[in-house]
């Protein structure tokens, strides 16, 4: 059986050209015709086209056009640096959402707060890498472990001060969250006489501050003023406790970062695959720790008899 002609066809009649057929070629483009096809009609059958941009091209010339074509419709992977189509909706390497469109418009969105990829915060380990195992809201604490890394190790973080231990575990750092739910639930538990007197104190019947303020020690009196004390002191410890992790949070959380990037570099080939175990949030945890902290010491303190 006789090849075709590097796949060319005829330009008129469309069929494949072999080694046997009679083949011409027109002399001022070089589309191949099939002799009979182009005696046919006399001349080039792409003819009106001649010194357009849609004039007939040789393979290697359309071959580099897909070539140019491949590079003004690809873009980079934000988080782990793979080329691909800018059509496609995730990265195919880690899945990584496609943020250069959104709704058809290209949008720009730099996910490392403008600290370049190659800046270490620690150990060896880079802003590139920190960026792929911390994957949510990355432009938000990349410039904070740049900064750490430079002597600054306060800042203040509102997720951390409102859900401690919740905001602990949504960063996978488990051991630490789950001591802090064990503080906040003893807190609570310490802190339910106080809460108790000052829903059973009738303030709402007094008339002025003698009858307010007497009806708060009456309170005190019946649980007790050891309760009660402890009681504010859980209450102070619990605020002191929630300003400790808003405030050294993102230090606590770039030290786990580095530590868990360090140990997966010196045991896997395959880091993006860990980066994404180990990385990243876990909403489900986060949900589940907030649950406990919140209803546990209402459940424990019921079940012993104490409201």
């Amino acid at each position: 059986m006789s090849l075709n002609i590097s796949g060319e066809k005829c330009v008129l009649c469309k069929a494949y050209l072999f080694e046997e057929d009679d083949v011409v070629y027109c002399p001022e483009c070089g589309a191949p015709h099939h002799r009979d096809c182009y005696n046919s009609i006399g001349h080039c059958s792409l003819e009106e086209y001649h010194g357009t941009d849609k004039q007939y091209k040789k393979p290697e010339e359309r071959t580099q056009d897909k070539k140019e074509d491949y590079q003004e419709n690809t873009i980079f992977c934000s988080m782990c640096g793979e080329k691909y189509s800018k059509d496609e909706s995730a990265c195919p390497k880690c899945n990584t959402p496609n943020i250069t469109k959104l709704g058809g418009n290209v949008i720009t969105i730099d996910l490392t707060g403008g600290v370049p990829d190659d800046t270490d915060i620690g150990e060896g380990v880079t802003v590139k890498e920190a960026k792929q195992f911390v994957a949510v809201n990355t432009q938000r604490y990349m410039p904070r472990f740049a900064a750490i890394k430079k002597g600054k190790k306060i800042s203040w973080n509102w997720l951390a001060f409102l859900l401690p231990s919740g905001w602990l575990m949504s960063r996978k750092m488990y051991l630490l969250g789950g001591i802090v739910a064990a503080l906040e639930i003893s807190l609570s538990l310490i802190s339910i006489p106080l809460r108790i007197a000052y829903q059973n104190a009738d303030v709402s019947a007094t008339n002025n501050y003698v009858e307010y303020y007497s009806s708060i020690f009456q309170e005190i009196e019946r649980i007790g003023k050891v309760a009660i004390i402890a009681g504010v002191i859980a209450v102070a410890l619990g605020i002191v406790l929630s300003l400790l992790i808003s405030l050294f949070g993102d230090l606590i959380y770039k030290n786990h970062v580095v530590s868990k990037i360090k140990d997966i570099n010196s045991k896997t080939t395959d880091k993006l695959a860990d980066f994404r175990k180990n990385g990243g949030v876990n909403i489900f945890a986060s949900l589940a720790i907030y649950m406990t902290v919140s209803y546990l010491p209402s459940i424990i303190a019921y079940t012993l008899g104490m409201i």
